[in-house]
């Protein structure tokens, strides 16, 4: 017992360095975070948030620039929501943070049709508060939690059902121009954040909404991918890979295609 324990805790630490590791990279590659920027970090009570709050803290921390940090949890009025959870967590931590209470949960309820998917709607808005409460509270970038597998779920969604190659981009700015959107964690794997967080005594809220639903498509995306990935390792990392390799040759886009015929290697 004493060997698992000490192997689970060097797991823990080699989670730890990866996530730090591709945090930085992912701040350095797309200048996620600059001189002077108040930065609102969406907290929902999950691993993903909680993972990316602490290692925003961490870099304000050690970096050789000033930024603000604002933790913001939106309570949507679930059922059962421990709502000094959250406030008791930013207390310890010193953390400047802000509770805005919302009741999406019963407009998500009424809107959504039966079998159909809680999350688009959502998620749709409470973005929707986020992007007004970074305007009211002075933000000029929002921080998500969202990772490596959200990205590639949400690659093949919209190649299987929406027909367009498009993931989550790691850094945009939204249609006013008021605030940009960044994703530190955007290239970090979600089971390295669950190592990670298993290792820590933090306070997890799991959702009781879009955690609720059965047979939804995202699930059965994310169960695609675990089954290909048990028959091929190095599956994810490869897929990721090419997202950060498109080569508009090779695909229909009019648009992209400059009227250069490609040339392909002859292969025997």
């Amino acid at each position: 017992m004493e060997t698992e324990a000490i192997q689970e805790n060097k797991d823990v630490i080699a989670a730890g360095h990866k996530i730090n590791r591709a945090f930085g990279k992912a701040i350095g590659d797309f200048n996620m975070i600059e001189e002077g920027d108040k930065i609102m970090v969406a907290v929902s009570g999950g691993k993903d948030s909680l993972c990316l709050l602490n290692y925003m803290m961490s870099y304000q921390k050690k970096a050789p620039i000033n930024f603000k940090i604002l933790a913001v949890n939106v309570d949507q009025g679930q059922p059962g929501f421990p709502k000094e959870t959250l406030p008791n967590m930013f207390e310890e931590w010193g953390v400047p943070y802000h509770v805005e209470f919302q009741d999406t949960y019963s407009v998500v309820l009424e809107k959504t049709k039966p079998g159909k998917s809680y999350c688009s709607i959502c998620s749709r808005m409470r973005r929707g508060i986020l992007y007004r409460l970074a305007q009211e509270r002075g933000c000029n970038k929002i921080a998500l939690g969202h990772h490596q597998d959200d990205v590639l779920e949400t690659f093949l969604m919209n190649a299987f059902f929406s027909g367009q190659l498009a993931g989550m981009p790691a850094i945009y700015e939204i249609e006013s121009g008021t605030c940009q959107v960044i994703r530190p964690l955007y290239a970090v794997a979600e089971e390295t954040i669950q190592t990670y967080v298993s290792g820590q005594d933090w306070p997890i809220v799991p959702c009781t909404l879009c955690g609720s639903q059965d047979g939804m498509k995202r699930q059965e995306i994310k169960q695609l991918l675990s089954d290909l990935k048990a028959k091929y390792p190095d599956l994810k990392s490869t897929l990721f890979g090419s997202l950060h390799h498109p080569d508009p040759r090779f695909l229909f886009d009019k648009e992209l295609w400059n009227g250069d015929i490609p040339s392909i290697k002859q292969t025997v």
